[in-house]
């Protein structure tokens, strides 16, 4: 059998001169004998560079590959010993600050709480470089006053912890300190502030929908489970039993076993959980025809006098649903609306008459819409359309997704945590995308698969957004730009769109290429940022304002038959691949797009130990210019490929 073969890929673009050496951006982990990028200004004509371990290792004179004055590379000794290292760049009898290498980055923390963590719960870290071995990852809480609090970490990979918070930690709010057992103090990282604050249990008193209905609803309801048992009319019961929880600030409504018919939408008050007896003994269906068919008859195909469906089936601002099964009309818009807290916890949810999909069209019809600290857990969804669309601060975890259009999209998502799911595509052209803005998410061990297999194109894919400048400016002081003309807002996003209060501005050419910055206000021409940039850029430069698309990891996954796995389309800003399998692909693209209306950018993308296999795919980096000669400068920057193997 033919080896694989393995590939390293550095790519970098040079540009303008600068003065005093600066650091903007350096490329890791890296491992001794493993190049290293390194992005700023001021290097010079004939820099060098240097190089130490720490905390103890004598400083050492390394030579630079391919200088350019924003840029250089340089090869980390075969000798030296893995860990942390302090880097400078020398240049001109000047030196720059030290980077530091190896050492842990947090891009974001999440709690059992959404953004804050309860005594008694958990903690999850995530960003770069942050365990080298599960047994040396250390999390430290720091209070205001006292010491510092050491946390359990039950599960460690470079790119996240899991911590398990003390049930007596006092509430309050916690500076974060990261290790990952390398460097000494010097190297390790600091995050925050978590709020740790008391959990608010919610309201455990049982409401049965079937009170109202005397001691034999309890046996007539089993007996619909039985062959040719069809749903019971049960809504007035359901109703009175929310109502009772409404009254007490919430409570569970209980379904005893059976198949319950429903004719209106529920209204889910605040903390109030729909519990069944469970997954496969309770069924709550909304829809049309018949249960147990029998002899492959006509009776159970959807009828086309099937009335129009209301917007959801299932909403409210704070709820849970667990432990049974959902029947959604087939011409659903949305079938639950969660847009507070909402726990789905072991639901099966399918569509009445899925077979009689028009082929013609991808389908339509969402199953459920979360916001703001929502859980999806070992569930089993059938999509027409869309499966899940999460929102922010949530955990999709362990479940199977299968669906027609996209099981679980991931545009405008901020801190979700996406693991150990399978996702299945019933429909030829199904995928799953991160369009326009979304940022802080963990996309790791999920499987997906092609029902189709063949002649499938389930694809993994960042998909491009909009811009709302890009050009020069006209002033540059500190985190203050001033641009040189107008910004022009795209007709579908206007200047107080939600999609613009994540934006940050690119700069793309000339000085302090390859940075990104958050916006922290704007105003017609005045952009200012949340911190100045390393490198600053000057009137020469060319930036380009949109949506961050990005600080994305995406790690261990299995993808097959797609025509795209994209660690880049459109804008993508510091982005990790690492450890993900690749069957049946025919492109590993990262593809940041120029056009005469948006530059949208991939900057700081890297890849690791990837594998493609079973077909003829390929690796690819290169931007897109359309038409040729809208820009003329690198639209991606800053792509690192390690250990890829075909």
């Amino acid at each position: 059998m033919e080896p694989l073969r393995r590939i390293a890929v550095l790519v970098l673009i040079a540009t303008s001169a600068g003065a005093q050496p600066v650091i903007s951006w350096a490329s890791d982990p890296v491992r001794p004998n493993e190049t290293v990028l390194l992005r700023g200004a001021g290097f010079g004509a004939a820099p060098a560079v240097e190089f130490a371990h720490l905390p103890e290792g004598a400083a050492r004179r390394l030579p630079a590959v391919q200088p350019a004055d924003d840029a250089l590379k340089f090869l980390v000794p075969a000798d030296a010993v893995p860990g942390v290292y302090r880097v400078r760049v020398l240049a001109d009898g000047q030196n720059s600050a030290p980077v530091l290498l190896n050492a842990p980055r947090v891009w974001w923390l999440q709690g059992d709480a959404g953004a804050d963590s309860t005594p008694g719960g958990w903690l999850r870290v995530f960003g770069t470089c942050l365990a080298v071995r599960p047994e040396l990852a250390s999390v430290q809480l720091t209070p205001g006053n006292g010491a510092p609090v050491a946390l359990s970490v039950t599960q460690a990979d470079g790119w996240s912890l899991r911590c398990e918070v003390p049930a007596n930690l006092a509430p309050g709010r916690y500076g974060v300190v990261v290790g990952n057992g390398q460097g000494g103090p010097a190297a390790r990282a600091t995050a925050g502030p978590l709020t740790v604050g008391a959990s608010a249990p919610w309201p455990e008193t049982v409401y049965s929908v079937l009170d109202t209905y005397g001691p034999q609803a309890v046996p007539d309801m089993r007996r619909s489970l039985l062959k040719y048992g069809q749903p019971v009319e049960r809504t007035a019961g359901v109703l009175a039993a929310l109502a009772r929880a409404k009254a007490a600030g919430g409570g569970v409504v209980f379904f005893p076993a059976g198949r319950y018919h429903l004719n209106q939408p529920l209204e889910l008050p605040p903390r109030t959980v729909l519990r069944g007896e469970g997954m496969g003994l309770v069924t709550l269906w909304w829809g049309a025809g018949r249960f147990n068919l029998d002899g492959g008859g006509d009776q159970g195909l959807a009828k086309e006098a099937e009335p129009e469906p209301p917007g959801s089936f299932i909403n409210g601002p704070s709820f849970g649903i667990e432990d049974l099964s959902l029947y959604l009309p087939l011409n659903h818009r949305t079938g639950i609306d969660g847009y507070g807290q909402v726990r789905l916890r072991r639901v099966r949810v399918r569509v009445d008459h899925l077979w009689a999909l028009d082929g013609n069209k991808r389908p339509e019809g969402t199953v459920a819409r979360l916001g703001r600290g929502f859980e999806v857990t070992d569930c089993d969804i059938l999509a027409k359309g869309q499966g899940l669309w999460p929102g922010e601060y949530g955990v999709i975890a362990r479940n199977r997704i299968t669906a027609g259009k996209v099981p679980c999209p991931l545009g405008g998502v901020r801190a979700v945590i996406v693991e150990d799911n399978t996702f299945t595509s019933t429909y030829p052209t199904a995928y799953q995308n991160i369009a326009g803005v979304g940022q802080d998410f963990y996309y790791a061990r999920n499987r997906h698969e092609a029902a189709q297999t063949h002649q499938a194109d389930f694809s993994f894919t960042f998909d491009a957004g909009g811009s709302a400048y890009h050009g020069a400016l006209a002033a540059v002081d500190g985190a203050r730009l001033t641009l040189a003309a107008d910004p022009e807002f795209p007709t579908w996003a206007k200047p107080d769109s939600w999609y613009w209060k994540r934006a940050v501005v690119c700069v793309v050419k000339g000085r302090g290429a390859g940075q990104w910055g958050h916006v922290s206000s704007f105003a017609g021409r005045q952009w200012t940022l949340d911190t100045p940039l390393a490198v600053a850029p000057d009137t020469q430069s060319v930036v380009t304002i949109v949506p961050l698309c990005g600080r994305a990891l995406i790690v261990g996954n299995q993808f097959a038959d797609a025509n795209w796995i994209n660690y880049g389309f459109g804008t993508a800003l510091d982005i990790v691949y690492a450890g993900n399998s690749l069957r049946r692909c025919a492109q590993f693209l990262g593809y940041g797009l120029a056009s005469p209306t948006a530059l949208l950018p991939n900057f700081g993308v890297q890849c690791f130990d990837n594998e493609l296999s079973e077909g003829l795919g390929e690796i690819n980096v290169n931007g897109s210019v359309r038409p040729a000669g809208a820009f003329d400068g690198a639209i991606t920057q800053n792509i690192i490929h390690r250990r890829e193997r075909f």
